[in-house]
């Protein structure tokens, strides 16, 4: 027994080590065998099985897979590696949370998670309808130089995609990337259609997919922005006016000969009607350049918001009084002068149904606490009535209130 505890713990300090550093070592050749990680770059996610007649609709078109490789496997990993998808086959039209699915084609590597694991997706029913195309540069023409109005061919595209997208669209895009031109060109323009933040609506597809686009190169001294002027025609029904006119953009870019350019301020639009109109406005309204007169922006057509409003009149009317804070062992004998006068404004209808009773003056006493005279200032401020009706002038602004004991 002795012999054997003897065995075991002979060189007992140079046994440790030795078993620490095998374990390191087993542990360093581990790490530089296997790598769990994230593929970097994300992999693009594809719609699987979409139910004829609906439209897949979804805010994420990339994922990010954790693998399980070795190290000189995951070193050779690429985009082409991975497939993720959402299969939709069992869903009909509605919203629901699918489950992402990944698969490789590369032996010895495991897909460990997907980040997301499900994916929010919206099926609706298909639809299409036929859109203008308007050009959007970016980058930048030859020094002193810039493009002006371009024309596209065909000016119409049809545009399918899920229905509540393609009833908000208005137009397409002809995206077009400038790269120091000096001259007039011609180039094929792929489709696509942006968002308010300039992002490209996925999930829409145009025919054709792409218009030629011809592309003046003008002087960028024949360039200015001016301001956009609506036209209106005929007035509103009897009894309102137009209060607010907005446009939006309310600024364009224009382009012409240098002796023409100086004399225009403004672009017009095409006019809008407003006979017999009642009620607020949204319409979107051609512009109409004068002669000579080139659009470089991307847009054709304005957005107008028209604000109608009632006529404003006003009234003269005897208001009562509300007493606030009379001491409870006092009573208000009298007041002079016994009536004070109000100015309101408003509509016809509202200053028309009004009565002395609509409209009062509150009046604080809580710095009247004993038998007398008391004079108390009013405004505006002490006077309240129905709700839209505003008060335009107040006499008199003070008044003598009488009070005795109960």
């Amino acid at each position: 027994m002795k012999n054997i505890f003897y065995k075991i713990f002979q060189n007992f300090p140079a046994k440790i080590l030795c078993l620490l550093l095998a374990s390191s070592l087993w542990i360093y050749v581990g790490i530089g065998q296997t790598k769990n990680n994230n593929f970097p770059g994300g992999v693009t996610l594809q719609l699987r099985n979409v139910p004829q007649g609906l439209v897949a609709v979804t805010d994420v078109d990339k994922v990010t897979v954790q693998v399980v490789a070795e190290a000189n496997v995951f070193k050779s990993l690429n985009a082409d590696s991975f497939s993720t998808y959402l299969d939709l086959a069992p869903y009909g039209e509605g919203t629901f949370d699918v489950k992402v699915t990944a698969t490789t084609t590369v032996a010895n590597v495991q897909i460990v998670a997907t980040d997301p694991a499900t994916v929010t997706v919206r099926l609706e029913p298909k639809t299409e309808k036929e859109v203008p195309v308007s050009c959007l540069y970016d980058g930048e023409a030859g020094v002193g130089l810039a493009p002006g109005q371009c024309e596209i061919n065909p000016k119409l595209v049809k545009v399918a995609g899920a229905r509540s997208v393609i009833n908000t669209l208005t137009e397409a895009t002809a995206a077009i990337h400038l790269q120091g031109e000096t001259a007039d060109f011609k180039k094929e323009v792929k489709v696509v259609s942006l968002d308010a933040k300039g992002k490209e609506i996925k999930s829409l597809v145009f025919t054709p997919e792409s218009v030629l686009v011809t592309v003046p190169i003008v002087k960028a001294n024949n360039i200015k922005t001016v301001g956009v002027k609506v036209n209106i025609t005929g007035a509103p029904v009897e009894g309102y006016w137009l209060s607010k006119l907005e446009s939006n953009p309310s600024t364009v870019t224009i382009t012409a000969a240098e002796n023409t350019i100086g004399q225009v301020n403004f672009v017009e639009t095409e006019p809008i009607d407003v006979s017999g109109l009642s009620r607020n406005q949204t319409t979107d309204v051609a512009l109409k350049p004068a002669s000579g007169v080139v659009l470089m922006d991307k847009i054709d057509k304005v957005h107008v918001t028209l604000t109608v409003s009632k006529n404003q009149s006003t009234r003269e009317i005897e208001a009562g009084f509300k007493w606030q804070n009379l001491a409870n062992n006092l009573q208000v004998v009298s007041v002079e002068p016994n009536v004070v006068k109000v100015v309101t404004a408003g509509t016809q209808d509202q200053l028309q149904a009004l009565s002395s009773g609509d409209i009062l003056v509150t009046v604080d006493l809580t710095s009247c606490d004993k038998p007398g005279t008391c004079s108390i200032d009013i405004s505006r401020a002490n006077i309240s009535g129905p709700t839209g009706v505003s008060v335009s002038s107040i006499v008199p602004s003070a008044i003598n209130v009488r009070l005795d004991i109960k």
